[in-house]
């Protein structure tokens, strides 16, 4: 009688385990990215218009619960000036070496910390960052929030460095205009299963 008992209770946590607690391959249903700076003239802004997404997470209850990989890559050439500047665009385009380089990715590597409760929490993950053929590790802390739908919401921003990644900050009208080294990055990437 005692060998059936622990073996129902170990079979039921096998089973509520891999209930509560389920791999689950995800897809952005949305995804915003913006990078802004500023420059000796003005500040500027640019929309990301071509973002490809992969990841695999473990939900429970269908919240987010672990993150086992995640791949972000952005089209370097869709990055778009907010004034539709054909101009701006070119010069954001061949200081990125977007010939060379077609795309920027972000690859999860580990997670440093994690504060999910149930709908809604933070997680401050580390992963591979490459621009312009340069690799530096980033961390980046994601806010987290299960939607109604089931869809998961994931925001966050960054503040980089473009010489960190080997990139010279453009300088424009003989060098009277400058680009500063610093660029915000802001994410906002609804994902669905």
């Amino acid at each position: 009688m005692k060998i059936k008992l622990i073996t129902i209770v170990l079979l039921s946590s096998i089973v509520l385990g891999n209930v509560a607690y389920a791999q689950t391959k995800l897809s952005a249903r949305s995804a915003k990215i913006s990078l802004s700076g500023n420059s000796t003239m003005h500040k500027w802004s640019s929309n990301v218009t071509k973002v490809a997404f992969s990841g695999d997470f473990g939900l429970a209850e269908g919240n987010l619960a672990k993150i086992n990989s995640a791949v972000v890559k952005i089209e370097t050439k869709s990055i778009k000036s907010h004034n539709d500047s054909d101009l701006m665009d070119e010069r954001t385009h061949k200081t990125l070496k977007a010939d060379q380089f077609p795309n920027i990715s972000y690859e999860y590597t580990n997670t440093l910390s994690s504060d999910l409760n149930g709908k809604d929490g933070t997680v401050k993950i580390n992963g591979k960052l490459t621009i312009a053929g340069v690799t530096k590790p980033a961390d980046l802390t994601l806010k987290v929030t299960t939607l109604a739908n089931g869809d998961i919401q994931v925001k966050g921003s960054e503040v980089i460095l473009m010489s960190t990644f080997g990139i010279k900050p453009p300088s424009f009208v003989a060098g009277t205009l400058k680009v500063e080294d610093k660029v915000n990055i802001a994410f906002d990437v609804v994902l669905k299963k």
